[in-house]
C-alpha cells in the first residue's frame, strides 16, 4: 500500500501548501495533507476518515523547529481523538531550504525501508533486478497520469540515471513521441554526438528496423578542421552530418556545442530532423542550448530542462522509444 503524509504544523502555513504540491507531483504517495494544530482533535478525525490513513502507513512531517513539542501536542490530539494507531512513523529535522525540500520525498520513503536486520534477500538475476527497479519508479510516476508512450520514455531515463529529478525536468514537443516513433519503425538514420551514444544504442532494434548510426566527433578530418579553425569536433562533427540529418533521428547527450550546431542547421538552414533528443549535461551551455531548441516548433524535441541529461539519458530516451515502435 503507498505512503500517506500528513504535514503537520502549529498554525497554518502557506508555504506547506507548495511543499504538499510537490510531494503529491512526485513522490508516488497514496495522499499528501496539511494539518494544523488549531484545527483541533475534530479536524484531525476528519483526515482519519480517509481509509489511506486510517489504514496506513502514515508519514507525519513535524514541520517545526521544536518537533519534540510538536510531537507530544500532536500525540495529545490523535489520543483524544480515538484514532487507530496503524504503520505511523515520524520524521524530524525539517528545514525550509529548496534542498531539503526537494530531498523530502526519499527520505518520507526512507521511514519505510526494512530494518538490515530484517533485510529481505536482495534480487540477484538481471531480470529480477531490473523488475524490481520499475516496480519501483512506477511507484513513484504513479498519480501523474502519464500517457504511455511518455511514461515509457520517462521510466527508463530515470532508470539509467536512478534519478527521480527526470520526472519533473524532461520535457516534450506534443509530437515527439508520435514522430520519433514513426521515424525509427521507417528505418531513419540516427546521429549522435559522442560514441558512448552509438554503442548504447540497442543493436537488435537497429538491425530490426534498419537504422543506421552516425557519429562523426572521432574522423581525422573533423580533428583537423577543429584544429585550424577552433570550433569544437562536436559542432563541426553535426555540420558534417547535414545531409544525413534531414528526417533522422538525432540524439546529443554529451556536448551542448553539438546541439547549438543541430539549432543553427534547423532555424538557418532548414535542415529537418524527424526528432531531436537534447539532454547535453554540464554548466556551461547545457542549459542555454537545450532552452533554444525547446524555442523552436518546427522539429520535435524532447529535452531535460537544466543541467542535468547525459549519454545514458540520450541512451535510454531513444531505445525507449524503439521500445514503442
Amino acid at each position: 500500500m503507498s505512503i500517506s503524509v500528513l504535514l503537520v504544523s502549529r498554525t497554518p502555513d502557506s508555504s506547506l501548501e507548495g511543499v504538499a504540491s510537490l510531494l503529491s507531483s512526485r513522490g508516488g504517495f497514496g495522499r499528501v495533507a496539511l494539518f494544523s494544530l488549531n484545527q483541533g482533535a475534530e479536524g484531525l478525525s476528519l483526515v482519519w476518515k480517509d481509509p489511506r490513513f486510517d489504514r496506513g502507513p502514515v508519514a507525519v512531517v513535524l514541520a517545526d523547529n521544536e518537533p519534540g513539542e510538536l510531537l507530544e501536542a500532536f500525540e495529545e490530539l490523535r489520543s483524544r481523538s480515538s484514532l487507530s494507531s496503524g504503520d505511523i512513523r515520524f520524521l524530524f529535522g525539517y528545514q525550509t531550504h529548496p534542498s531539503y525540500i526537494r530531498l523530502l520525498s526519499d527520505l518520507v520513503h526512507d521511514l519505510f525501508q526494512v530494518p538490515d536486520s530484517e533485510v529481505r534477500q536482495v534480487p540477484r538475476r538481471p531480470e529480477e533486478i531490473e523488475a524490481e527497479s520499475f516496480r519501483i519508479i512506477d511507484e513513484r510516476l504513479s498519480g501523474l497520469l502519464l500517457d504511455p508512450g511518455w511514461h515509457q520514455v520517462v521510466r527508463r531515463a530515470v532508470h539509467a540515471v536512478a534519478d527521480f529529478d527526470m520526472i519533473e525536468i524532461m520535457d516534450r514537443h506534443p509530437e515527439a513521441i508520435e514522430k520519433g516513433v514513426k521515424a525509427l519503425r521507417e528505418g531513419a538514420p540516427l546521429l549522435v554526438d559522442v560514441q558512448m551514444v552509438e554503442s548504447g544504442i540497442s543493436r537488435p532494434y537497429r538491425e530490426k528496423y534498419g537504422n543506421s548510426v552516425f557519429c562523426h566527433v572521432g574522423d581525422a578530418d573533423v580533428a583537423a578542421e577543429a584544429g585550424r579553425t577552433g570550433e569544437t569536433r562536436s559542432t563541426l562533427a553535426m555540420r558534417k552530418a547535414k545531409e544525413v540529418m534531414e528526417g533522422a533521428v538525432v540524439a546529443v547527450g554529451n556536448a551542448p556545442t553539438a546541439l547549438f550546431e543541430v539549432n543553427r542547421l534547423i532555424v538557418e538552414e532548414g535542415v529537418r530532423p524527424a526528432l531531436v533528443v537534447g539532454v547535453p549535461v554540464g554548466f556551461v551551455g547545457a542549459r542555454e542550448s537545450k532552452v533554444i531548441l525547446a524555442r523552436q516548433n518546427a522539429v520535435p524535441w524532447i529535452v531535460t530542462r537544466g543541467p542535468k541529461g547525459g549519454s545514458t539519458v540520450a541512451v535510454a530516451i531513444v531505445n525507449a522509444l524503439f521500445r514503442l515502435v
